[in-house]
């Protein structure tokens, strides 16, 4: 990349260092000194590009003021690249969250999770199980294990539910009408949880039947997150598909096919 970028001086990212190094050749040149450029592997202990390697280091980081040959830098090391800013915010950034996590780790192994809960995350979310978490987000953006997904991705040849044999298993159907699922889907809406840490009914919440609430609505609804996420410990709905199902029928076909 380096090499094919000093080939030519058109704008774009590099152009300075390629200005530089067009200018730096012509004065060789004119000293009779020829330059030749040569690719070479990278950290295989090849002494010029180790030496060229502690050059752009220390160019790299004269902005830090951690060396001193690097206070007041010649004018050809007045450059620091984009990337290498990004690169370091990035590690910056790791330090600081590393440093953190381990602070609060001290104090509690659940401290972490209680400082998301703080700054705007979900804590039902957080505080289930990683299993549960994933499909309860997955559900939340509609790309789950459900029929009308899969046959919009091409795993299947239509949106039929393969629990009750709806025509189409939509997020709506497998958590409102799915006939395998109603007693689940009763303790979501209207029955609720009781106990300590129980919670109201989804209807009861939102102050609405279940008919006229999109199931968009619900996921975005945060007191409506443990219902949402005890529905799904309860049944199998984001964790099971129909694909292998679908794909072990269509193989029997194909084989009974054949024997006629």
């Amino acid at each position: 990349m380096t090499l094919r970028r000093i080939q030519s001086d058109e704008p774009g990212p590099g152009q300075v260092l390629a200005l530089r190094t067009m200018i730096w050749e012509s004065e060789l040149s004119r000293k009779d000194i020829q330059v030749e450029y040569r690719w070479v592997p990278a950290h295989k202990g090849i002494e010029g590009n180790e030496k060229a390697d502690q050059q752009a280091t220390k160019a790299a980081y004269k902005c830090r003021g951690k060396r001193i040959e690097t206070q007041n830098p010649p004018s050809y090391l007045n450059y620091v690249s984009f990337a290498h800013i990004n690169r370091r915010l990035t590690e910056l950034k790791w330090e600081e969250s590393k440093k953190k996590i381990q602070e609060m780790g001290r104090e509690s192994k659940h401290s972490y999770r209680y400082d998301l809960a703080k700054r705007g995350g979900n804590s039902a979310v957080m505080g289930s199980r990683k299993s549960i978490a994933a499909r309860f987000y997955q559900l939340k953006t509609g790309h789950a294990l459900l029929g009308k997904y899969l046959r919009r991705i091409g795993k299947r040849r239509d949106m039929k539910c393969w629990w009750c044999g709806h025509e189409y298993q939509t997020r709506d159907h497998l958590f409102k009408w799915c006939k395998r699922w109603k007693r689940e889907q009763k303790r979501l809406w209207v029955d609720g949880q009781e106990g300590e840490e129980g919670y109201e009914g989804v209807e009861k919440v939102l102050k609405k039947p279940k008919i006229s609430l999109p199931m968009s609505l619900v996921f975005a609804e945060e007191k409506c997150s443990q219902a949402l996420l005890d529905f799904l410990y309860l049944t199998d709905v984001g964790r099971i598909s129909g694909v292998v199902e679908e794909a072990e029928n269509s193989d029997h076909e194909e084989s009974s096919d054949g024997g006629v």
